[in-house]
Order: structure tokens, then sequence, then C-alpha cells
């Protein structure tokens, strides 16, 4: 056995407390480079200028059904949301003051959800054509070509997106709400529905082609809900 005097005893106590003095001011480093890393971020993401990210805004489409011979007519769903701007469908928040928009890629929102509508029916088997001479009232089913079984109209009531970013993490809420006029020619009948889907997600920062994909999902689920 290994017998170890006072002076040898005192001896690996100061060791001891040199070396967790030693780790605990490597510890220490190593936190306040952490936090310089983050400083940087939060003051690049603040100090940077606004940045426009483009939306390619669809329908997705899943298994195409088979053809049929009836055909719906598609009139301009229009835009009548309350957000400003046109063509943005959403803004995020950086840390700081700055602001960052998300817009409609090449056309408006009106034409790309227009279309996204076209895409559904065409799916489920319809021929689609445009449809622009319809008021919107059951009388004015009586002036629309004969030959269409359903007439489709609506508006856009809102469609946003709305992303708080901090150091991290990233909110993300997200708002889709149409309203649709169905009109059924042979009973000369017309039906009003609106589905809205809202929802909230969290991410490590700002992935805009995530948001892409989740916001066309969203669009996809309600067209889907609105003509089901």
């Amino acid at each position: 056995m290994l017998l170890i005097g006072k002076e040898g005893l005192k001896k690996l106590v100061q060791k001891k407390e040199f070396l967790l003095k030693k780790g605990g001011i490597r510890m220490k480093g190593k936190t306040i480079v952490l936090l310089m890393i983050f400083s940087f971020i939060a003051a690049f993401s603040g100090c940077a200028g606004s940045k426009t990210y483009l939306i390619d805004v669809k329908y997705i489409p899943e298994k195409k059904a088979p053809p049929t011979s009836k055909i719906v007519g598609i009139c301009p769903f229009e835009d009548a949301r309350k957000e400003k701007g046109e063509e943005t469908i959403g803004v995020r928040h950086r840390p700081g003051k700055n602001v960052d928009f998300l817009n409609v890629k090449g056309v408006s929102l009106s034409e790309s959800v227009t279309q996204a509508v076209k895409d559904y029916f065409a799916e489920k088997g319809f021929g689609v054509t445009d449809c622009k001479g319809w008021d919107k009232s059951p009388e004015g089913l009586d002036r629309l070509p004969k030959d269409l079984s359903l007439v489709i109209g609506g508006k856009i009531d809102s469609f946003m997106v709305e992303a708080k970013s901090g150091i991290t993490i990233t909110n993300i809420q997200y708002r889709v709400k149409i309203e649709a006029l169905i009109g059924k020619i042979g009973e000369r009948k017309v039906v009003t529905r609106t589905i809205e889907s809202t929802s909230k997600d969290k991410k490590m920062g700002f992935d805009p082609d995530k948001v892409k994909a989740k916001l066309n999902s969203t669009l996809t689920e309600v067209i889907q809900k609105l003509f089901k």
C-alpha cells in the first residue's frame, strides 16, 4: 500500500483545485465564445436590409381521376384581403426593426388561387374552361354556355404568413380563408361555402422553401374541403 504524508496530501489537494479552476476557466471561455456568436447573429440579422422571398403558390396534386364528360367553368377568384399589398402574402419580423416580405412569384394571388382551383377540378377528371360572364346569381346561370355542368367563383378573404424570428427560433403563423360560390347549372342553384385554415409552427431559423411547402399544403387542404 502506498502511504502519502501530509505534504503529499496537501500537494494533491492543491493540484485538484488548480485543475478545477483551469476547467472552469475553459468552460467560462466557451460560454463567452457562444455568447459572442449569438450576439453576432442577432446583430447581423437586425442590421441587414429587408429581403423579399418569392413564393410559387399552387395546388399540390394527388392521384388523378379518370376523365369525365362534365365541364366546369372557373371564374377568377377575387383578392378581397385586408392585408396591404396585392403581391405580399407574408412577412417575417427579424430581430431589430427589419421586416422581410414573402411575395407571390410571377402572377397575382388571384391568378394563382384561380389556377389552383382549375388544377383541382382537372385532377378530378373534369374538363376545365374559363368563365368570366357569371354575376354569381342563380339567374345568371341561364346566360352561361349550356355545356357547363358547374360554374365556380369566389374570393380570397385571407392568405397570409406571419413569422417572428428570434436569435435561433422562428414562430410562424399561417392563415388561409377562401369563399367559393358553386353554381349548379342543371338545378339553377348557387351554393356558398367558406373554409378557413389556421396553424402555427416553430422552427430553427427561417427556411422559405419549408414555408412555401406548408402554405401550399394549407391551400390544397382548403380547396379540397371547399369542393369535396
